[in-house]
């Protein structure tokens, strides 16, 4: 699915976090605390790029790469299915990965032709094994806080070692060291910070984005609640100018 440009959707997508917060009956102030607590915690570490300047440097390295290169940029969704990576790959497309969602190069011939490609992962923290290959191969992770995320944070933090990060939040809210590109779940959020970051829409595709079923690389803990996380996903990504989503 590719997008389509509008110039109208930016507006709008503060709105629909709102409307996201009451549908769910979620506290902004519990977004608001857990974001805060995300910056002083990582800030804490004492890691050399973990510092205002460092996120801001993270943040405009992914935008570079994805800049730099011309081919097509790929939202890779939970799901994804192998054909659809081993597309994008032989298009010489960029890879964005919504958390767990590198769990398909374990089904590639060679796990490293995606990976190679790949130029961040998006994450609240529960990516399980393909967020952690993507740690270990040190690719740059643009971490989300919101109001119920904070074990899997912890969790997260306590595995990396100074490594290149950027911090995103879901409030109207100024944070300084944190940004709020828009989008609710991992892969609209993806799609967001691309866009925020100056990729045109029209040059973006959604791999394995669906909003009628729970993909295999989802971390689920309630179907049901999940199912309508999506629902809200796809508002997103029509907001955002894309089409033909399931």
């Amino acid at each position: 699915m590719r997008g389509q440009e509008d110039p109208t959707r930016e507006s709008n997508l503060l709105q629909i976090q709102d409307e996201i917060r009451s549908a769910f009956g979620w506290s902004l102030e519990r977004d608001v605390d857990i974001a805060k607590w995300l910056i002083d915690e990582v800030m804490e570490q004492g890691y050399p790029s973990w510092s205002f300047d460092g996120f801001n440097s993270n943040w405009s390295n992914v935008k570079s790469e994805l800049l730099r290169r011309r081919g097509c940029v790929c939202i890779v969704g939970a799901a994804v299915e192998k054909h659809e990576v081993e597309k994008a790959i032989k298009q010489d497309c960029s890879l964005i990965i919504a958390d767990g969602s590198a769990g398909v190069f374990s089904e590639l011939d060679e796990s490293t032709n995606g990976w190679d490609r790949t130029v961040a992962v998006v994450t609240d923290g529960d990516g399980g094994k393909g967020l952690d290959e993507a740690i270990e191969r040190g690719i740059p992770l643009v971490i989300h806080a919101h109001g119920d995320n904070r074990m899997a944070l912890e969790s997260l933090i306590s595995n990396l070692e100074d490594h290149p990060i950027s911090l995103t939040h879901q409030t109207r809210h100024h944070i300084p060291g944190m940004r709020n590109p828009g989008g609710f779940t991992d892969g609209d959020r993806a799609a967001c910070i691309a866009i925020a970051m100056g990729v045109e829409v029209g040059r973006i595709d959604l791999l394995g984005t669906r909003s009628d079923i729970i993909g295999k690389y989802s971390g689920v803990t309630d179907p049901e609640r999940k199912l309508k996380k999506l629902v809200w996903m796809k508002i997103i990504l029509e907001e955002l100018g894309f089409e033909g989503i399931r």
